[in-house]
């Protein structure tokens, strides 16, 4: 449905919310207000752009009038083809049952007999990783069990080849005294090499021309690499990494397959501690009995999380999230469906007048790759500081400052030198740097506060928080830590909330609501929220339009617009963004210059647009 459709929003859907204060107050007797009552169509209607008759234009229709006429300015009814676009988009035995029951009297069945006949499938394979292409990785279904697996294949070495790999290994630590991670890694395989080489011909150690890239594998895999999990860093399909513990499989989460075993895994306790000290080694942190939680980054920006031994779980284990080192663009959240191509441009319209918002969700429900998606509409003249834990945020824009948070290193909080810098003291320090716009990687205490005022006195903030709903989310912000009174939230122009839902037996991600906050209501102190867009149902699985917006309702008066030009400039946006989808634009930074050229030059990048779609 289109944003400014009317007459299809259905009788009693819950555009228009109300929060009540988390914190009852006892009820004294007030007299009696006559009071208009707020009900959703009167939201509506007070923000409907559009008369019942008008709509945004599908970009295929204008491209049909662009053909007849190139001036032509039409402002058509929606034609159902833009309803196309949008549809890219047992329990447990009691104790007592299980202490009686023996183990002889169980039924034996199988769902798959051992004896079947393998029916397994190679759906995925990619090769060329690691030295000299040798390694690749296959992805296995089996259609028995209906699991996945994800196989890892590399050259395997012999025992001799084996000694030869280790005997060079322990010389080359005691020869090189090198970060590798340091520099590139073309210049860290031509290192390499080199001491190879010298380590060779110093000792006298022959290797076979045969034997010499299959060694050479293992020994570049181990030194530059991330040794045995190296292809699961590289392969780009791959979101998460973990280990539970010796003996047992890593498990990774796919974009596409979600969680898959791996038949890779460390024998032995010791094996597991010494890779993992590497790890933390060269994230910058160090791993031991007195420290055994590590929380760091590694060299490409991923977040690892290590605990040691049995100290505080029952083995070692690790956790790897990892960085997209090409960031998503809103084309690739279009292609996801995760949005409509006309909530895309709802949102380049709101960013460029400078609307704050919110992202929530829960765990891995995309709400940093959602916000990271949206930051390329910000133009590109604006000074933006991004605060985080951990780098995530990742734009073209040039003058932008990105600053994370530190662990103290100093004994007492007394040295200023060593104390921690946290979120807090960031975003304190962003302030008195002029920005124009503040990104904060996750709000979950005190810098909340100092976030809201900034963005009452003026500035533009971009967060993301833990919360499932609009009450969640409000009960979050006003109970410790965050105590924020709730006239403060009236500062913030729009909550977007992403989820993971399952369609069909897979789990994709979708913004299932973005919601403007229109005031706060002082006789009741409750808040009023307006949603212009929400995802309907798993079924239809589909976006649909409240027909009113509050946010295109300001851009319309501030640049003294009519209904049918504000229409107008979101049909031309939707047309960029189709031809951008089209072209298959997903850099990034192609993807901002075509937004900061729309800004300066918005008749040649559209005439463009129309002409390479009627192609």
């Amino acid at each position: 449905m289109g944003l400014l459709e009317k007459g299809q929003q259905k009788k009693g859907q819950d555009t228009v919310t109300e929060v009540p204060p988390v914190v009852k107050k006892k009820k004294t007797q007030q007299p009696r207000r006559v009071k208009k009552e707020l009900t959703n169509e009167a939201i509506i209607e007070e923000y409907r752009i559009l008369s019942p008759e008008k709509s945004i234009t599908h970009p295929r229709s204008l491209i049909e009038k662009a053909q007849q006429r190139k001036e032509s300015q039409s402002t058509e009814l929606l034609d159902s083809s833009l309803q196309a676009l949008d549809q890219l988009t047992t329990e447990p035995l009691p104790d007592k049952a299980l202490e009686t029951a023996e183990i002889e009297e169980e039924p034996s069945f199988e769902i798959v007999p051992e004896d079947a006949e393998k029916n397994i499938e190679i759906i995925e394979e990619q090769i060329g990783f690691g030295w000299k292409q040798q390694g690749k990785k296959h992805i296995i279904y089996d259609h028995n069990t209906h699991e996945y697996l994800y196989q890892v294949i590399e050259p395997q070495l012999t025992e001799e080849q084996k000694q030869t790999k280790d005997e060079i290994a322990h010389l080359f630590k005691m020869l090189a005294d090198i970060d590798t991670f340091d520099i590139s890694t073309e210049e860290k395989e031509k290192f390499l090499e080199e001491i190879i080489e010298h380590i060779l011909s110093d000792n006298n150690i022959v290797i076979e021309e045969s034997e010499k890239d299959v060694i050479y594998y293992h020994i570049f895999r181990d030194f530059i690499g991330y040794g045995r999990i190296d292809i699961l860093m590289h392969d780009d399909g791959i979101e998460d990494i973990s280990a539970d513990g010796p003996a047992t499989p890593i498990f990774i989460h796919h974009r596409k397959y979600e969680a898959i075993e791996t038949n890779i895994f460390f024998d032995t306790e010791e094996e597991l501690n010494s890779f993992l000290v590497r790890l933390c080694q060269i994230s910058g942190k160090q791993i031991s009995v007195f420290s055994p939680i590590v929380d760091g980054k590694l060299p490409d920006g991923s977040r690892l999380q290590a605990t040691l031994a049995r100290t505080v779980t029952k083995g070692s284990t690790f956790t790897i999230r990892k960085f997209k080192e090409i960031p998503l663009t809103p084309i690739d959240l279009i292609e996801y469906q995760s949005m409509s191509t006309e909530m895309a441009a709802y949102f380049w319209m709101a960013i460029e007048d400078s609307a704050s918002i919110l992202f929530c969700g829960g765990t891995a429900s995309g709400k940093t790759t959602a916000l990271n998606a949206l930051m390329l509409f910000i133009p590109s003249s604006h000074k933006i500081i991004s605060i985080e834990d951990t780098r995530e945020v990742n734009i073209p824009h040039k003058n932008w400052i990105a600053g994370t948070t530190r662990k103290g290193f100093a004994a007492s909080d007394e040295s200023k030198t060593g104390k921690d810098i946290d979120m807090f003291d960031l975003i304190r320090a962003a302030l008195r740097q002029r920005p124009r716009v503040i990104i904060v990687g996750e709000v979950r205490g005190k810098e909340a506060y100092s976030l809201f005022q900034a963005m009452a006195t003026g500035h533009t903030a971009y967060a993301t928080v833990h919360a499932s709903s609009i009450h969640t989310l409000i009960q979050r912000l006003e109970n410790p830590p965050i105590e924020l009174p709730r006239a403060l939230l009236t500062s913030l122009d729009m909550i977007v909330f992403q989820n993971a839902v399952d369609i069909g037996g897979k789990m994709v991600r979708r913004m299932t609501s973005v919601t403007e906050i229109i005031k706060l209501d002082t006789d009741t102190n409750q808040l009023i929220f307006m949603a212009p867009y929400t995802w309907i149902s798993k079924t239809d699985d589909r976006f649909e339009s409240a027909g009113s917006s509050k946010i295109l309702n300001r851009i319309k008066q501030q640049n003294d617009w009519t209904d049918e030009q504000l229409i107008q400039e979101l049909n031309n946006r939707i047309v960029i963004l189709e031809w951008m989808r089209k072209k298959k634009v997903k850099s990034y930074k192609k993807f901002g210059k075509i937004i900061a050229d729309y800004k300066k030059f918005p008749e040649r990048v559209l005439e463009l647009a129309l002409r390479e779609l009627e192609e």
